[in-house]
């Protein structure tokens, strides 16, 4: 009889197998051996990342689609304006639990995510203000790609596992498999999951993903807003020159926030986001929703 990773690995492998059933195998295991950082993004993955900072959503869940516009009197077409910020605006990070994944995999065509309220808000005072409304477009693939992404993850975590002699017995694992696992549990951790609360992971605010929700950066007082990017900016950008030509957008911006001198800092600010999408990203809708 198989074992639990034995037959993980067979799962993975199995096309007409659902992702989601495969994790749920993947967090039995996980469980039985006190793998922690498995059971974790697993749940994850099955429950979604609603809720989580966009920083801390694993890379392979953030695309770049393309941002259209829709209006009673033209219809759906790509929006227009400064290729700068029509890049940043049409990042997108893709929340959603596999099972819905699933789902989308299965639709034809393109998907749409709409963009976030305070973006939105944004492009309409630079508009000529017509009615309009937004979304990123997306293609079929995208979900696709994540569902692959994580059957490779869980075979990678299933063979490292196998490597160090831990395969199970049915659903059971012996006493010297456990302690296996404990001993080698810096060498079988998920791949990926392990750095998702270090910033390791490239993308920005577009929070308002095909069905989900999140909090974030719109809960933070605005008084501590410019604090709190000087503070992300002077730590965790290494590009001396860049850093410091960061550092003095931001504080021109505090100092001008709520004059016309905004708005341009603003714009000049923007072209750094998509270099530094996971620092800056998460700062784009409360700032934007400063311009007057």
């Amino acid at each position: 009889m198989a074992g639990l990773v034995e037959e993980i690995q067979a799962l993975a492998l199995d096309p007409t197998v659902r992702v989601a059933d495969l994790l749920r195998r993947v967090k039995l295991a996980a469980v039985k051996l006190k793998l922690q950082d498995a059971v974790e993004w697993v749940d994850l993955e099955l429950q979604g990342y609603a809720g989580i900072e966009d920083k801390d959503v694993p890379r392979y869940r953030h695309f770049t689609g393309r941002l259209m516009e829709q209006s009673p009197h033209f219809g759906i077409k790509p929006a227009y304006g400064d290729p700068e910020t029509l890049r940043v605006f049409s990042y997108v990070v893709l929340k959603e639990a596999v099972s819905s994944l699933e789902e989308l995999a299965q639709a034809k065509g393109t998907l749409g995510s709409p963009l976030d309220a305070d973006l939105e808000k944004m492009l309409h005072k630079n508009g000529e203000g017509y009615l309009r409304s937004y979304h990123v477009s997306l293609g079929h693939n995208v979900p696709v790609s994540i569902l692959s992404h994580v059957k490779d993850m869980v075979m990678d975590w299933a063979c490292a596992l196998e490597s160090q002699g831990i395969l199970g017995e049915g659903i059971s694992f012996t006493v010297e498999e456990k302690k296996k696992a404990e001993e080698a549990a810096q060498s079988i951790t998920i791949h990926n999951y392990g750095h998702l609360h270090q910033g390791d992971v490239t993308g920005h605010q577009n929070r308002a993903v095909v069905g989900s929700s999140d909090q974030s950066i719109n809960s933070l007082e605005i008084n501590d807003t410019f604090d709190q990017l000087i503070q992300a900016v002077d730590s965790s950008i290494g590009n001396e020159n860049d850093r410091e030509a960061i550092l003095e957008i931001v504080r021109a911006m505090q100092t001008a926030q709520g004059t016309p001198e905004y708005k341009p800092l603003f714009q000049k600010w923007v072209g750094y986001v998509a270099e530094y999408a996971a620092i800056l990203g998460p700062f784009v809708p409360a700032l934007s929703g400063l311009i007057d």
